[in-house]
């Protein structure tokens, strides 16, 4: 292979330096927002006096939705 001339060098220099600085910055970004936890969501306030979600339960003595029959 033939021997770079000094302006050659120089480019070939400048090129590698750029393309480790993109690594470089890409690594960054991306070590940013893996670290950075997304706000956890607000919960609303209760007091107590009323559930926020209501369970359906089946008693016992209630005969199933399908087992309903009108009189």
């Amino acid at each position: 292979m033939y021997a770079l001339t000094p302006l050659q060098r120089l480019a070939l220099l400048f090129i590698v330096l750029v393309i480790v600085a993109c690594i470089l910055g890409i690594a960054r970004e991306i070590s940013t927002q893996t670290r950075t936890p997304a706000p956890a969501a607000q919960r609303p306030e209760t007091d107590g006096s009323t559930p926020m979600v209501r369970i359906a339960v089946h008693r016992p003595d209630e005969p199933y939705g399908h087992e309903k029959h009108s009189p």
